[in-house]
């Protein structure tokens, strides 16, 4: 039957064994230089031949360091994703001031306390009416408690991981002479290691070296993360990238305290509140062994900001600990609702107040 086809359609047999050898050749290309590139132990590298091209033709050969913050002099309105028990289903507010920070920004000309906010998406808090984030609240219950004119100021993104609040600390912050910032960071560095394998990776959302020099989105959320099979085997199989991962974010957040102690700033690292250490049926939708790993690299995220705390001898507020785990506070698994966002400027304003006393009988024991 095959033979008599042939025979009589030689024209379009000759036709369709060209188009599968074409098929066929195009499905091994694509196979060859999509193969992952991975490092030995450095974790630096996993991207595809086909990755880096496209990398190289959308920067063509133009490079910056990001500094991955909201659009100054901005105006949004976010709707939540979906119907969330704790949160009211309507559009929320985010505005920026010509900075960058969001608005109520700076109300204050000069403060006697100038303390900054950086984080991701929970600190960021775009799910909550202006005058109730967290950021915003504390500076407003400070001025009553210690009746003295504060500023605190929100300069959060979402998406942000310790390393672009490093750098909005370094080249953002330090003019403003804050005297002290908070970052409260996690789930944010744990994906990021998780999927990308380091902090410097090609993500053309997160990468910290950038080359979408105008950037027409005026709100960019966080891609989807990628996901790699050989490198995550790698991380399921290899206990030892499991810790690196830990490693790499205490380094960041001690690069954080180290640069705001060289400025004579006083640094505050903060847990994350959550609802993924608590529940048994955590998943980050990559699997049964990943999703368990990922919430046990959870739990020791926060460890190591608690460690990080102690070594650096500096004010650690341990929300994870402070906030119930509850859809009351925390509408999804990290971001609050209002009331959750007014929980957290509570226990914060407690924590800095006492901070802050201690310090003044410090400096009058040492006047004496």
């Amino acid at each position: 039957m095959l033979k008599k086809i042939i025979k009589q359609y030689p024209k379009l047999t000759n036709y369709l064994l060209l188009t599968l050898v074409v098929l066929v050749s195009g499905m091994l290309f694509y196979k060859i230089i999509s193969l992952e590139i991975i490092a030995s132990d450095t974790g630096q590298e996993k991207y595809s031949i086909l990755d880096k091209v496209i990398h190289k033709v959308r920067c063509n050969d133009e490079r910056n360091i990001r500094l991955r913050e909201l659009k100054p002099d901005a105006k949004y309105y976010r709707q939540p994703p979906r119907q969330y028990p704790t949160l009211e289903n309507k559009k929320y507010l985010l505005q920026t001031n010509s900075n960058g920070f969001i608005a109520p920004a700076f109300i204050n000309k000069n403060p006697d306390l100038q303390i900054f906010f950086l984080g991701g998406s929970t600190t960021e808090c775009e799910m909550v009416d202006e005058k109730y984030r967290f950021p915003y609240l504390v500076g407003r219950i400070l001025e009553d408690r210690l009746k003295i004119k504060v500023n605190s100021d929100n300069g959060a993104k979402s998406g942000n991981n310790s390393l672009h609040s490093i750098n909005i600390l370094l080249n953002k912050l330090i003019p403003f002479n804050p005297d002290i910032v908070v970052m409260m960071h996690n789930i944010n560095d744990l994906s990021t290691l998780f999927y990308e394998g380091t902090y410097w990776n090609k993500n053309k959302v997160i990468a910290p070296i950038a080359c979408d020099l105008k950037n027409k989105s005026k709100y960019i959320k966080q891609d989807q993360w990628s996901i790699n099979k050989d490198w995550q085997k790698r991380v399921l199989n290899d206990p030892q990238q499991s810790e690196k991962m830990i490693e790499d974010f205490k380094q960041n957040l001690k690069i954080f305290v180290n640069i705001a102690k060289a400025k004579k700033i006083t640094p505050v690292l903060m847990t994350q509140a959550n609802r993924i250490e608590s529940d048994p049926d955590f998943t980050n939708e990559r699997g049964k062994e990943a999703s368990k790993l990922y919430q046990q690299q959870y739990i020791k995220f926060n460890q190591a900001i608690r460690d990080v705390a102690k070594q650096e001898n500096i004010l650690l507020i341990d929300l994870a600990k402070l906030i119930p785990a509850d859809e009351k506070y925390i509408y999804d698994v990290v971001h609050f609702n209002q009331a959750g966002s007014e929980l957290v400027a509570n226990e914060i304003a407690k924590s800095l107040i006492d901070f802050i006393n201690k310090q003044k009988t410090t400096k009058k024991n040492k006047s004496k």
